[in-house]
């Protein structure tokens, strides 16, 4: 699945911040832009496992056109993450 997120740029002196809107509560952040895109896998994947494990319905993603509006992501860039939940799905 890909999921639509948010990226908040970083510099020398703070990290970059990556929001993913359609995951209540996911955030990530790295000291790189590489880093930040490699951790905002991991928050996806401990987010869905922990709302599925609380009862709550799977996250499904939408597009970037539905948040790109959202003030308080108005500076952020933009992009999607391909994401493989098959191991959340149980044969």
């Amino acid at each position: 699945m890909r999921y639509p997120i948010a990226i908040e740029l970083g510099d020398e002196k703070y990290a970059y911040g990556v929001v993913v809107p359609d995951i209540k509560g996911c955030f990530s952040a790295g000291d790189t832009l590489d880093e930040a895109l490699i951790n905002v896998h991991e928050a996806i994947d401990m987010m869905i496992e922990l709302l599925l494990e609380d009862g709550e319905s799977f996250p499904m993603p939408s597009s970037i056109e539905k948040h790109i509006n959202d003030p308080d992501l108005k500076s952020f860039v933009w992009t999607m993450v391909d994401v493989d939940v098959s191991r959340f799905y149980k044969a």
